[in-house]
């Protein structure tokens, strides 16, 4: 058995790896959007008070989404799927908070869950395939 196999056996076209780099290039869309008009980018967040006191705040998200994107990319590309899965889990605690500070904020509940619960389900739904066990396959016989 090649010790190499688990690891590259994550092939980069399988659905798991593109709804990976999916999520991770949306993250570096937010990111940029965040960088280049924060208010934009607040009031997409959920943020009521889109004024110059938020733009700090939408700078500090815009850093933690390129590092969650970046992270995505590199697990991808060294085709760690089951660390790939357990980062996809840990970081659903941000979308989870995300919401709840929109809603204290004063945004509705449908817009909290349209936005932010949707990526947490997006994220347990990710997680669950990444982390799911990958079937072996048998060595095709030539015959």
């Amino acid at each position: 058995m090649n010790p190499n196999h688990s690891q590259l056996s994550w092939k980069l076209t399988s659905p798991t790896a593109l709804f990976t780099l999916l999520l991770g290039a949306f993250l570096l869309f937010l990111s940029i959007q965040g960088a280049m008009d924060p208010i934009r980018a607040a009031r997409g967040f959920g943020l009521t008070d889109s004024g110059s006191e938020v733009i700090p705040w939408l700078y500090v998200k815009a850093g933690r989404d390129l590092g969650l994107a970046l992270a995505m990319f590199a697990l991808v590309a060294i085709r760690q799927r089951k660390a790939a899965g357990v980062f996809v889990l840990a970081t659903i605690v941000m979308p989870t908070v995300d919401a709840l500070t929109v809603l204290h904020g004063g945004a509705s509940l449908a817009f909290a869950l349209s936005v932010h619960g949707s990526a947490v389900v997006y994220g347990v739904v990710l997680a669950a395939a990444l982390l799911r066990p990958q079937v072996a396959h048998a060595p095709q016989l030539q015959g």
